[in-house]
């Protein structure tokens, strides 16, 4: 299964060294949906905030703003 990583981006990067197995990127499209929604119930703030999926080969495949 490939490994997709969520790291946060608001100007600077968190980067998600461990990252997840996921089927597909539909699959990691949702998760990173999962995320931002949790953390946007934990961190309010007036920042842009994202969630954003990479896929093993390093390439940005999706954002979530949160």
């Amino acid at each position: 299964m490939p490994r997709f990583h969520f790291p946060i981006v608001d100007g600077t990067k968190l980067d998600d060294l461990i990252g997840v197995e996921l089927r597909n990127e539909e699959q990691a499209k949702k998760q990173a949906e999962l995320i931002a929604h949790q953390l946007a119930l934990i961190q309010a703030s007036k920042d842009a905030r994202n969630v954003v999926v990479i896929d093993e080969d390093g390439d940005e495949v999706h954002k979530v703003p949160f």
